[in-house]
């Protein structure tokens, strides 16, 4: 079984759990975790969500890929120092909560473009963080409860719905991912061979060793990797899939003409949706200079490229806040379907400060997912003559990546940083030592 498995299927037994709390204890009650992890029996009586994802770990005999604390906030440093922060969900990972991670944690079982499927201690469908019991439980990616995502390093790697990680040793990228959630079945399915596939990212695909994929194969375990585009593989189904998401059918909606200038709803628009208008949209969000954002398509069904391309032509209109939000309302339809404003790259209104080495903090709005302004290379330029290039495959450039947030964490923790004022997003203290 893969190290992914076995941590999914040790937190999946204990869904049901509820801690006992008798009449004048603290409400967070008694549990079973904190004496079976050595060092936080302390912890007992206390809010035990992050003991919990410890025992999981430990109960997994993967106690040293997860941090052994009682504390979301030790939890987020402890993941950020090595480097193993995103804000992007994988299946496995410890999803925090709340103001600088420090409130609520659980693990990741699935995700797709707009939700999350997790495992949680001390939760309720009432009470995030106090809530006495071990629940599954689906929350809104992009609520703003939600605060980043810890990866362990399992040694079949991670599959992850972060972009940046795509294709470095260790990460398999899926957009959408289920992994097994305490299935104790061993049936088995086939997979088709893709172009450019090897039966290790088919295993990592899958949440399993490669050794146990060949196992499966006896027919290639001469030549592991001798194989082609049309070859059938088997793999497990449960337990250790990791299936990506199949996507749905489109809805038979007909493509908007390029004149018109109705808006069609904002029903049509976000996660979940899979119609031609979104087909429409990011075809005129091309025309306007985005195509970087899309690595195929543009296409029917709604994605994280969708909407950090609508956000980015928002924000070249000078639009903040809601406003860009990367979710097309009236006034952004309007504009891309009859040519107004400005091109995805142009210069930004006064909303969004071009600032120069000497000048002032250009603003929070300037340095966040699907951000594309010249503070942003200014930013990277700095942050590479302070010896923090390492971070940057390509650029630095005007694009704001997951390259540049993590740059500018470290940055931040070399100051002495810890907790929200090192989550790699640039205030006006980050900005004027890097800049001075």
């Amino acid at each position: 079984m893969s190290q992914v498995s076995e941590v999914l299927r040790v937190a999946s037994a204990e869904v049901g759990y509820q801690a006992e709390r008798a009449p004048g204890e603290r409400p967070s009650g008694h549990q079973k975790y904190s004496n079976q992890v050595p060092g936080l029996e302390w912890s007992n009586y206390q809010p035990w969500c992050a003991t919990w994802v410890s025992w999981v770990a430990m109960k997994a005999g993967l106690a040293s890929l997860y941090p052994r604390t009682a504390s979301c906030s030790n939890a987020v440093d402890w993941w950020q120092s090595r480097d193993r922060w995103s804000t992007y969900p994988a299946i496995g990972a410890q999803v925090l909560y709340g103001p600088g991670g420090g409130t609520h944690t659980g693990i990741v079982v699935g995700y797709d473009e707009g939700t999350i499927d997790t495992i949680e201690g001390n939760t309720s469908l009432v009470n995030d963080a106090n809530g006495n019991k071990v629940m599954k439980r689906t929350r809104r990616r992009r609520d703003s409860y939600v605060y980043g995502y810890g990866l362990p390093q399992f040694a079949e790697g991670i599959v992850t719905a972060d972009p940046d990680l795509r294709g470095r040793p260790g990460f398999t990228y899926h957009a959408a991912a289920s992994g097994p959630a305490g299935n104790s079945g061993s049936s088995t399915r086939t997979v088709t061979v893709r172009a450019g596939q090897t039966l290790a990212a088919i295993a990592a695909a899958a949440g399993i060793s490669l050794a146990t994929l060949l196992s499966l194969n006896p027919g290639v375990k001469d030549h592991p990797d001798r194989i082609h585009p049309g070859d059938t593989i088997t793999v497990p189904t449960t337990p250790g899939e990791v299936q990506q998401q199949p996507d749905p059918e489109p809805t038979p909606i007909t493509p908007p003409s390029s004149t018109g200038s109705d808006f069609p709803g904002a029903g049509q628009f976000g996660p979940g949706a899979n119609n031609g208008y979104v087909t429409k949209l990011g075809q005129l969000l091309v025309q306007r200079g985005g195509a970087r954002f899309y690595s195929e398509g543009p296409g029917p069904r709604w994605g994280e490229a969708d909407r950090r391309a609508v956000q980015a032509f928002q924000l070249a209109q000078g639009w903040g806040g809601a406003a860009a939000d990367g979710i097309p309302g009236p006034q952004t339809w309007d504009y891309l379907i009859n040519g107004k404003g400005r091109n995805i790259g142009s210069p930004a209104s006064p909303a969004v400060k071009t600032a120069s080495s000497s000048s002032g903090f250009p603003g929070r709005q300037a340095f966040r997912p699907g951000a594309s302004n010249p503070n942003v290379t200014l930013l990277g330029k700095q942050l590479v003559r302070r010896g923090y290039g390492q971070y940057y495959r390509v650029g630095p450039g005007p694009r704001w990546t997951e390259a540049d947030r993590r740059a500018v964490q470290a940055f931040q923790r070399n100051q002495g940083w810890r907790g929200s004022s090192a989550d790699g997003y640039p205030g006006p203290q980050t900005w004027s030592r890097l800049t001075r």
